[in-house]
């Protein structure tokens, strides 16, 4: 019975601890470091994508070294794209007021012409002496109502020129092209200042930077009546042509040259990806890894969608994805998605 007891004993032992290859033990021990690494890789990682060549050739993905380009330090402006609504009722004012002005010179010269047969039908008929009398009242009264027409025209030029300045104000009166753009909407009105210490002289054609992220060329126009209340320097009136994203009350972001030109590289559009709200660009940082960076604050829009970079920006070796961006940066959302087992 003692051995029998031993025995079942031993055997107890043998089985408790004997497993199999595989369901656990030292097995389970190795391999839950490696699946936690896994599913939470560390944070430096987050912009960095990594896609074999397999990935990259059906993604599409191509890379350049950006060109060299020249690059002029620039001074940033902010603005808005301007609502119209008085500048077209001043433009309407306008119209009306030259139209009423010139029914008026018309009829002065009629009453002119009439009174002026009235004089030489006295001549000859002695008694007409009333009919000259009433066709020179009629004129005189026809001149006061060229004189008040004139004057509506002149109260509607200085209205004009004291909202928009002495450029704009001329054009509404006078209803050139450049009024008559910005009324038939062909073309909108931007407001821009310059940030706070900044003294620049506005170009006559800028790139500026609508909300939406789309790009636009700004023809200056003139300096403007009245200056931003938020930021207090100097600002000025350019016009953009018409886009769907050229909405009234759209802020607008443009960068002014500044200063000598020194060696810069140039991004293309396809390079340009928009990420929470900012613009980012992938560098290739090994054959199949990708690192995203964003465009600094000094980068200069061009009018395409494009940047332009001070050379010291970008090392002169790196290569930029110039196309499938966009595929990287859904490759890289993905990783940011937990699976379901990471959720478990």
């Amino acid at each position: 019975m003692a051995v029998t007891a031993a025995a079942l004993t031993l055997g107890a032992y043998l089985i408790l601890n004997f497993q199999m290859p595989g369901s656990g033990g030292s097995h389970d021990a190795d391999d839950a470091p490696k699946a936690t690494a896994q599913a939470s890789p560390p944070e430096r990682e987050e912009a960095v994508v990594k896609l074999d060549a397999g990935g990259q050739e059906k993604g599409g993905i191509e890379t350049a070294a950006p060109k060299e380009i020249a690059y002029q330090g620039q001074a940033r402006a902010y603005g808005a794209v301007l609502p119209l609504d008085r500048l077209t009722s001043l433009y309407n004012a306008s119209l009306t007021a030259s139209a009423q002005l010139k029914s008026a010179e018309v009829k002065l010269s009629s009453s002119r012409t009439a009174s002026e047969r009235a004089r030489n039908l006295l001549k000859v008929f002695p008694t007409a002496v009333a009919q000259v009398e009433s066709a020179e009242a009629a004129s005189k009264i026809d001149a006061a109502a060229v004189e008040t027409a004139q004057a509506e025209v002149e109260a509607v030029r200085n209205n004009a020129i004291q909202e928009w300045g002495p450029v704009l104000g001329q054009a509404i009166v006078a209803r050139s092209p450049l009024a008559e753009g910005l009324v038939s909407r062909k073309t909108a009105l931007i407001q821009l200042t310059l940030q706070p210490g900044a003294t620049v002289a506005a170009p006559a054609r800028i790139s500026v930077t609508l909300g939406g992220g789309s790009t636009a060329e700004a023809d200056f126009v003139s300096e403007a009546t009245q200056a931003d209340p938020k930021i207090p320097n100097v600002s000025y009136f350019y016009t953009i042509p018409m886009t769907p994203g050229a909405l009234a009350g759209i802020s607008v972001l443009a960068h002014l040259p500044n200063g000598a030109a020194k060696p810069g590289v140039g991004i293309p559009p396809s390079a340009v990806i928009w990420q929470a709200g900012k613009a980012w660009i992938y560098v290739r940082a090994g054959s199949n890894r990708f690192e995203r960076r964003a465009i600094g604050e000094e980068a200069a829009p061009t009018a395409d969608g494009g940047y332009v970079l001070p050379a010291t920006s970008l090392q002169h070796d790196k290569l930029i994805v110039v196309a499938g961006a966009q595929t990287l940066l859904s490759e890289e959302s993905k990783t940011q998605i937990p699976s379901d087992e990471d959720s478990n």
